[in-house]
Formats: C-alpha cells, sequence, structure tokens
C-alpha cells in the first residue's frame, strides 16, 4: 500500500520560513522588524538578523549558528535581548559589557545560552548612559571578529562593535 503525501506536515516549516524570513530580512519600509531608531545618532540602522522578533526555534537555531559559525555574520548588523552585564578584567583594568542571551529555545533542556559581548558607541559614558547591571536591554551593533589572548595561541571571538543600547527605565 502507498502512503499518500499530503501538503500539511510541510505547514510548519513554511510557517517557521516565513516567520524566519521576516525577522532576518527587511519587509517594507520603517518595518520595525528592520529598522532601529538609534538613540544616539536617530539614524535608521538596517537589522539583519534580529533575535528579538525570531520564535524560539529560530532564535535557537540562529544562535548555534552565530556559536558554530560566526564568521558567517561578520559585518552583519545584529539585534539581540537579554540581560545587561558589565565586568572589569583584573589584569588590563578595562570594562567589558555583555548580553546574556539565556535559554535561546526557552524550553531549560538545550544549550544554556551565552553572553555576546558589545563595544557601545563612542557617546556612551559608563556608567552614565548605561543600564543598571543585570536589566533587560536589547543591543544593536555590527558583529567583528576580534583576536584575544597571546601571538600563536590567539583565540577569535565574536563582539557587537558600534552597539546602541536600549532597556526599560524602572
Amino acid at each position: 500500500m502507498k502512503a499518500k503525501i499530503t501538503a500539511r506536515p510541510f505547514l510548519g516549516i513554511a510557517l517557521v520560513s516565513v516567520v524566519a524570513w521576516l525577522c532576518v530580512y527587511p519587509t517594507s519600509k520603517g518595518a520595525k522588524s528592520s529598522v532601529n531608531e538609534s538613540p544616539a545618532t536617530n539614524e535608521n540602522v538596517k537589522v539583519d538578523f534580529d533575535f528579538t522578533c525570531m520564535n524560539p526555534t529560530m532564535k535557537m537555531t540562529y544562535t548555534y549558528r552565530l556559536g558554530a559559525s560566526p564568521k558567517e555574520f561578520e559585518g552583519k548588523a545584529l539585534r539581540i535581548s537579554g540581560i545587561f552585564l558589565t565586568r572589569v578584567d583584573k589584569e588590563d583594568g578595562k570594562r567589558y559589557f555583555g548580553c546574556f542571551m539565556g535559554d535561546p529555545g526557552g524550553c531549560s533542556c538545550c544549550a544554556p545560552g551565552g553572553v555576546l559581548e558589545f563595544i557601545p558607541r563612542e557617546c556612551y559614558v559608563w556608567p552614565t548612559n548605561f543600564p543598571p547591571s543585570k536589566s533587560r536591554v536589547t543591543v544593536t551593533g555590527r558583529l567583528k571578529m576580534f583576536d584575544i589572548g597571546p601571538q600563536g595561541q590567539s583565540l577569535t571571538i565574536p563582539r557587537l562593535v558600534d552597539a546602541d543600547i536600549s532597556w526599560a527605565a524602572k
């Protein structure tokens, strides 16, 4: 007996693809998913990958791709949301900023999430223009690869550069 194939099982894949397309690619002029009003410069910034509007499955997929193949995203504008973190390195005394993206799938069984480091635009002055530590933030910036560590033993890591930060005031 031959199995009858219907289009129904593929409907979920089609819907996920449409949602991904709407979030990842610009939709139309002025669409909120592709344009961010930058508080620092009042310029429109085109966002290539908007993690804030992705469903949990898409967010998990793109977070995995970002971790596995960060060079694929190099030079692209990303918008992420999560918990604002900051620390001062004991060795060089520099302050570093990050956004903890949490469990991308939202099911507590997958990857525990990760921190994506960012370098704010020059107009941000610590602590005046920053949210309180552990606040919920949205960060928009361009992904750039950096080498850290001693020559010959360096590690290449991704960072968002020229980042804008937004958060809800309490």
